[in-house]
């Protein structure tokens, strides 16, 4: 009699009561959404059309287009490259075809990131990533350790998004107890290089913003140029708004046809309109749906409101009213009840349908409107997939964009903008007007007034371009100096602890102004950004006497706040960390272990300061003043 040879899955041993238990409250879920969780696929891997799961309906989202898991494969190029960087066979899998046990945890986990209220388009991203991840194992879920991330991470060394998608199956794996060798802990901090300011004219993390040629010829392509058939009309509408209010694009795209909110003002004393006595007559609100908001669900459109500076106010008009007349049509088919639409719910309790819906388009369509619209035609709003291309980003051979169809030069063919670069530029053009952070925080729908500095991409420079100096210092302090900047960080509070601001003080209250600036002038002679922050030391005595070592407990470190100084912080931090580590291995008896510790400690205590420093703070307020001499020990 034959034996029956009996198949065992992959990984060691049967998962632990957790992992199971992760697995059946997913299942309950998604069935509970009306979804199969059985996913047969071919011989491919790829799920059968009738069994793929649309996110949306896990989620209740808003999306326009699906966002769908269509397969359960190994990336081959992936495995292909596992073996070209010499890993053993042994490590990977084998067939072409993710596992049943594998198979079930990503669609396990797929169910819990949407019932978090993930987005679909992001939790479909994720997962790509996770069969990654088990294209290259040969381990059941509950068998990974660290070192099977970590050889991932090097692997996928190129693409910095893996970190962040790495990170959050960890936290989940983690806290979920889903592995035996759980808490995992592998390298997933991302490598950044520090890239210095060349002055202090140069704005903070420039690459967020727009470039200035892109931007100026999207500005004359919009209010210069005709645009040519429906979906042009509609995406220049929709472009000239995003300009006008740096909302997000998502919120652009879903504003209501009547997003348009006057309000009139009255003075309450003479009863008059308020234009008639100094103020304002009427201001214009812009209604749209806010994302990232707390109460904000895939399936509910949270109401809020944006006020239109009045310089604006015509142009944000004009831009509403005209997609409103290239969409009036569209409106009337589906408002004429014979059309199927998507319906949508607002934190206000209001039921809205696409119908009511500002930028309409017919999906898929091109060119005019049809001057009869069949009552079966798709209409829909503008796709965020189909605006990314019309902008620029990531066009695909025998594609157009804004730039290349409208376009006065050769050049302006390769142009394009990221619309959140423009939410950047207007927060931190805001900002450089003096707006208060307060206003600029509430103009943007934030919850906090950290999230609008995180979009302050400001120069030095301009953050002190309001600062005035005094009348007592224009006979010591030239306009445009390497003094006058010193002054004014000094004048503004920007570095009130710094020695040379408790100096020029103490100066000030016992001899006055005009003395208190001559001690600026001979003793800023130069404003200095090093690596890690500002020094506002005399370099008379030059090179810097420390060679750059601030974080070494020198008074005239000044924390700056900039991402670049903070990565270079960071870096360093990890360095020490490294030098420490290998002088405490050394056996107990070696030469020079303890100094090496101590002295590796002390450095790492001052980077920490530097890092906790608030900007414009002093970050050793009683530290070393190096460029002072020695004294000299024998005397």
């Amino acid at each position: 009699m034959m034996a029956k040879l009996k198949i065992f899955s992959r990984g060691v041993g049967t998962p632990p009561d957790s992992y199971t238990s992760f697995i059946k409250r997913s299942r309950a879920f998604v069935e509970l959404k009306g979804l199969s969780w059985e996913t047969p696929v071919d011989d491919k891997g790829d799920i059968h059309k009738a069994y793929q799961w649309d996110l949306r309906q896990l989620t209740g989202s808003h999306a326009r287009n699906a966002a769908r898991i269509t397969s359960l494969s190994i990336d081959s190029s992936v495995r292909a490259r596992a073996l070209a960087e010499g890993w053993p066979e042994s490590l990977l899998p084998s067939c072409l075809i993710l596992p049943s046990d594998t198979q079930d945890f990503l669609k396990a986990v797929v169910a819990h990131r949407c019932k978090e209220s993930i987005t679909p388009r992001t939790v479909r991203h994720e997962l790509r990533v996770f069969r990654k991840l088990f294209s290259v194992t040969a381990k059941s879920p509950w068998n990974l350790n660290t070192d099977d991330f970590n050889r991932f991470v090097a692997l996928e060394s190129n693409n910095v998004k893996t970190l962040s998608i790495m990170s959050v199956l960890v936290k989940l794996i983690n806290q979920k107890m889903i592995s035996r060798h759980s808490p995992l802990a592998p390298e997933l901090r991302e490598e950044s290089k520090a890239q210095l300011a060349s002055g202090f004219a140069e704005r903070k993390s420039e690459k967020k913003l727009p470039q200035a040629e892109s931007l100026h010829e999207l500005t004359r392509i919009l209010f210069h140029e005709q645009p040519f058939g429906h979906q042009d009309s509609v995406r220049f509408c929709a472009t000239k708004l995003l300009l006008l209010t740096g909302l997000r694009l998502n919120e652009i795209l879903l504003l209501p046809e009547d997003c348009l909110r006057w309000e009139e003002h009255t003075d309450i004393v003479t009863g008059k309109p308020a234009g008639d006595v100094g103020g304002t007559s009427r201001s214009l609100r812009l209604r749209y749906f806010g994302e990232k908001r707390e109460q904000g669900r895939p399936d509910l459109l949270v109401e809020d409101y944006q006020w239109i500076p009045e310089r604006f106010h015509q142009l944000v008009v004009d831009a509403v009213s005209a997609a409103l007349v290239a969409t009036a049509p569209l409106r009337r088919t589906l408002r004429s009840g014979t059309s199927s639409c998507r319906q949508f719910q607002t934190s206000a309790g209001v039921n809205l349908t696409i119908a009511d819906m500002l930028f309409l388009v017919i999906q898929g369509g091109t060119g005019e409107l049809p001057i009869e619209i069949p009552c079966n035609t798709e209409i829909e709003t503008i796709a965020e997939s189909s605006f990314y291309p019309f902008l620029g980003l990531g066009v695909r051979p025998g594609r157009s964009s804004i730039f290349s169809r409208y376009g006065k030069s050769d050049s302006s063919c390769s142009m394009q903008i990221n619309p959140h670069s423009l939410r950047h530029l207007m927060n931190t053009e805001l900002f450089r007007l003096n707006v208060p952070d307060t206003i600029i925080t509430q103009h943007f729908g934030r919850s906090s007034i950290q999230q609008s500095y995180e979009y302050d991409h400001r120069s030095l420079s301009e953050k002190l371009s309001f600062v005035q100096l005094p009348p007592s210092a224009s006979d010591n302090i030239a306009p445009g100096t390497t003094q006058e900047i010193v002054a004014k960080m000094i004048v503004s509070g920007f570095a009130t602890q710094s020695h040379i601001s408790q100096s020029f003080q103490r100066i000030q209250k016992e001899h006055g102004d005009e003395a208190a600036f001559s001690y600026i002038a001979a003793n800023s002679d130069g404003f200095h950004v090093t690596p890690f922050g500002f020094c506002t030391t005399s370099f008379a005595m030059n090179p810097c006497a420390r060679h750059l070592k601030c974080f070494d407990s020198c008074k005239h470190f000044i924390a700056s706040g900039n991402d670049e100084h903070r990565i270079a912080l960071e870096e360093l931090r990890g360095r020490l960390a490294e030098m420490r580590s290998a002088a405490a291995a050394k056996p107990v008896t070696s030469i020079g272990r303890k100094n090496q510790i101590v002295h590796a400690e002390r450095l790492l205590s001052g980077v920490d300061a530097a890092l906790k420093a608030q900007p414009g703070d002093t970050v050793f307020s009683e530290g070393n003043d190096h460029s002072a001499p020695k004294k000299d020990i024998f005397t």
